[in-house]
């Protein structure tokens, strides 16, 4: 019987030391994220490159319009915010230098 307390004991605190590591894997990412999201300027659509222009072209579509272009130029990101025509719902896609969208980071 005492075997089973301490293995039940030492699964839980195993497990709950396991569940404390996790929240500062989220904030660093965060805090990541958010370092690289404040570097980008608000520019024209004018002065992005040609490829960036037609993949925002093609990403927009009849459905979408072009609400607001962010240009980061030390990493060379593009971020592009849409909004639907029908239902004004938004959504943004970052772009690299050659107009190739860029996976969204997973939500946890």
């Amino acid at each position: 019987m005492k075997k089973i307390i301490l293995s039940a004991i030492l699964l839980v605190g195993c497990a709950a030391f396991v569940n404390a590591q996790e929240p500062e894997k989220a904030q660093a990412a965060a805090t990541e994220q958010t370092a690289v999201a404040n570097d980008f300027k608000e520019v024209t659509f004018d002065s992005l490159s040609e490829t960036v222009q037609t993949a925002v072209k093609t990403l927009a579509g009849e459905t979408f319009e072009t609400t607001k272009v962010e240009f980061d130029a030390k990493v060379e990101l593009t971020k592009v915010t849409f909004t639907n025509k029908s239902d004004k719902s938004v959504k943004s896609v970052t772009l690299d230098k050659e107009g190739k969208e860029l996976a969204a980071p997973a939500a946890k």
